[in-house]
């Protein structure tokens, strides 16, 4: 018998999971994408396809991916970070969370877009490379780095412009773009660290 308390658990989980995937990039199952990369490896860039994708629906919703050379929209950004670090996105790359990239519902990917946070005036140029995400108003899922560069990270979402620049290049990032986006000194230090300790 279940007793209430096991009741209340059963409750959460079942409405809560879904609702903490469906902010980020629901297009595929965990089962079939798992992490292979860990919070402290090396993720590699580009290596993807270039994709535009048809029509699609999530939630009831239908989405029209199409080039828009002329996007440029105002709306609520989140992030997403852990759980999909390491992961497959919507057109083959592996999600970083500590590189400058986001998710888009309907933007070509991999394309490069300028967001600018409304409240502080911070603007940022990032990779999009995934789909999402897909919670009331939010026009755009930044990475955790792109939410700190943003400062937007403590509070979660922040009203932002998105702008559409041009489209990215399969192999990575151009340094023009991402010259400050690599990992710090001292990232690369505690990766390697945790790493070798992990070995331990």
């Amino acid at each position: 018998m279940l007793t209430k308390l096991h009741k209340f658990y059963l409750f959460l989980f079942v409405i809560l999971i879904p609702l903490s995937l469906s902010s980020c990039s629901t297009w595929f199952t965990v089962e079939n994408n798992p992490q292979k990369y860990g919070k402290y490896d090396h993720v590699p860039q580009g290596g993807g396809h270039y994709k535009i994708g048809e029509p699609y629906q999530i939630n009831g919703i239908w989405y029209y991916p199409e080039e828009d050379d002329n996007y440029n929209e105002v709306g609520l950004a989140s992030w997403y970070g852990d759980f999909f670090h390491g992961r497959l996105t919507a057109n083959g790359e592996y999600y970083d969370m500590n590189s400058l990239s986001a998710a888009h519902k309907t933007l070509p990917l991999p394309s490069y877009l300028r967001v600018t946070n409304i409240e502080n005036k911070k603007s940022i140029i990032v990779r999009l490379n995934d789909r999402g995400p897909y919670v009331e108003d939010r026009i755009i899922d930044l990475s955790k780095r792109a939410a700190e560069d943003l400062g937007m990270l403590k509070q979660g979402t922040a009203k932002v412009q998105v702008q559409y620049i041009e489209k990215a290049p399969l192999e990575g990032n151009e340094n023009d773009y991402f010259k400050n986006s690599k990992p710090g000194f001292l990232r690369k230090i505690w990766r390697t660290t945790s790493s070798a300790f992990t070995e331990l």
